[in-house]
């Protein structure tokens, strides 16, 4: 397997020693093909020149709000300014260097999860091709008060008051009875007080997008033909891979995107 190596570039993907690691495992079919590769967010292009170099026959294009000067003697980088929310020139730059779709697309831009869930639906429903990855770095950043649209972790709640006090009146009955509560009605007396109720989760900023992403990952369920709500449809996504601050998406195949038919072998449900 071909070894990605950061520290040559000038470059942070580095910094966290799984992003390279990730990035060897899904993009190792890939590396001798004539691949493109779109990255958002590339600032003194660095990066670019990594995957430059990674993928000998790619084409490489990076997008950045502020101006970036890179040389590159292979003629096979090619670089946009502009913000990553705006439509028109990622559908330029689509149209301009891969009218068919890209293989890879890396989001290291601006960690703002509204900004990055625009860019990313536009770019992954009309830009990127069905077996395609699309990557996004840092969504961590949704848990520091110091970014413009993150707040600091709260931790999980306790049991609920009304768990709490079914819990002690079973314990009360066990112990005037002398005879244990069946688990089929500690199941049902539970159920009312605690087990329907939604867990404490934090939302803010680019975690919020994230768990987004994971509803998608569940479209299966969530429009299940027997237990769902709406018409059957599988997830756009073939996998999900969620890793300390970083997410890797492999879009499914068309086949596998048609709205209403039904799931697979094993997916019915008891």
């Amino acid at each position: 397997m071909k070894h990605l190596d950061a520290s040559a570039y000038d470059t942070d993907k580095g910094s966290l020693a799984h992003y390279l690691r990730n990035y060897e495992r899904y993009f190792a079919p890939l590396v001798e093909k004539e691949i493109k590769l779109l990255e958002l967010g590339v600032l003194k292009g660095g990066s670019l020149l990594m995957w430059r170099d990674f993928f000998e026959r790619g084409t490489i294009v990076g997008l950045d709000i502020e101006p970036c000067a890179l040389e590159d003697a292979t003629g096979r980088i090619r670089l946009y300014q502009g913000s990553q929310d705006d439509l028109a020139l990622l559908d330029r730059i689509a149209r301009e260097n891969a009218p068919k779709g890209f293989d890879i697309i890396i989001d290291d831009c601006s960690h703002i999860g509204e900004l990055t869930r625009i860019s990313f639906w536009h770019l992954f429903t009309n830009h990127l091709r069905p077996g395609g990855i699309y990557a996004i770095e840092d969504w961590g950043t949704g848990y520091w008060e110091s970014r413009p649209d993150g707040r600091g972790y709260r931790p999980p709640r306790r049991p609920s008051a009304r768990y709490r006090l079914v819990s002690v009146l079973l314990r009360a009955i066990e112990g005037a009875t002398g005879r244990k509560v069946g688990a089929r009605w500690k199941m049902k007396l539970r159920k009312l007080s605690f087990y329907k109720q939604r867990f404490p989760s934090h939302d803010c900023g680019m975690v919020g997008f994230v768990k987004e992403l994971v509803d998608e990952a569940g479209m299966g369920d969530i429009r299940h033909p027997r237990f769902g709500a709406g018409v059957y449809r599988p997830s756009l996504f073939l996998s999900t891979h969620i890793s300390h601050s970083h997410v890797i998406i492999e879009k499914a195949p068309e086949t596998d995107r048609r709205e209403g038919q039904k799931p697979g072998a094993g997916q019915e449900g008891e």
